[in-house]
């Protein structure tokens, strides 16, 4: 069922005046087919926007919250959506939404596979993710912001300024180096780190011959092992586990590790990340742009 479709159905149950709506009602007053129009009652009373009327299972009436939506729709198409989002902003699906973009874009798999976290849902529902997502496109709470990304309707809701200088290293330091612990990544076990390793500071920072402390100095890292546990002794004992497959996809790429590449090596990287993307988009049934 399209959003557009859905959008229809939920302003006719909202503005409903009858004692009670069902499919076969809400059908009659969207021009929609009465099956697709049996799917919505049920998330509308979810999420707060109808209650039972009687005792018969199918039958709803609007909640006051719901009149006060139609009210506004009556008005203007912009307010009613604006409603929509208020009523919905404290809806499980809202605070995922508002927490994952909560920083700036993400693509909408990423949004769809927050969905799916926090419903508790397997991948094969991953199609209700979707028709989800696209509901709250059609009435403004996520916006599309090109290329695949999409953002909050309020923008970013955390702030880098508001952040304290704890929080942005930590941040900084999980970009740099997703493999480190969370202890790993707060400033006082690094600063511990330093005090317990203190070559740590003289390996970034080299005397000059005058005696004085020069900058701290880029370096090319050194390869870095596996952290396959599997492998890791076997690495060890046998010389050939280094043709493991599965110990070289493991670990994933960090930008130190590019710095290693020749220009042409990371072109054809890229080349290969492309056609990899394909293949797992057309292997999903998803067009890749």
């Amino acid at each position: 069922m399209r959003s557009d479709e859905q959008l229809r159905v939920i302003r006719a149950a909202c503005a409903s005046t009858d004692s009670f709506v069902n499919a076969v009602r809400l059908a009659a007053a969207t021009g929609l087919d009465e099956k697709k129009c049996g799917l919505v009652p049920t998330f509308m009373f979810r999420t707060g926007l109808l209650e039972p009327a009687g005792r018969h299972f199918s039958r709803f009436r609007p909640t006051k919250k719901a009149r006060a939506i139609a009210a506004a729709w009556e008005k203007s198409e912009e307010a009613g959506l604006q409603a929509l989002r208020s009523a919905w902003k404290g809806q499980w699906f809202a605070r995922a939404m508002r927490e994952r973009l909560g920083y700036g874009p993400v693509p909408r798999e990423g949004l769809i596979a927050r969905l799916l976290m926090n419903a508790h849902a397997e991948r094969h529902r991953m199609r209700q993710a979707e028709i989800l997502l696209d509901l709250l496109v059609a009435i403004g709470m996520v916006v599309p912001d090109g290329d695949g990304f999409m953002s909050w309707h309020e923008g970013p809701c955390y702030r880098r300024a508001e952040q304290p200088s704890g929080a942005r290293d930590e941040q900084l330091s999980a970009k740099t180096d997703p493999d480190t612990s969370p202890s790993e990544r707060r400033p006082e076990a690094a600063a511990g780190d330093k005090l317990r390793n203190p070559s740590h500071q003289a390996a970034t920072h080299t005397p000059s011959p005058g005696g004085e402390a020069d900058a701290p100095k880029a370096s090319i890292p050194r390869p870095r092992q596996r952290v396959v546990d599997g492998a890791r002794t076997d690495s060890v004992a046998n010389p050939d586990a280094d043709l493991n497959l599965l110990a070289l996809l493991c670990p994933p790429v960090l930008l130190a590790d590019l710095v290693r590449l020749t220009r042409d090596e990371v072109l054809e990287l890229h080349e290969h990340l492309r056609g990899i993307a394909a293949l797992t988009a057309k292997l999903r049934g998803r067009p890749v742009s």
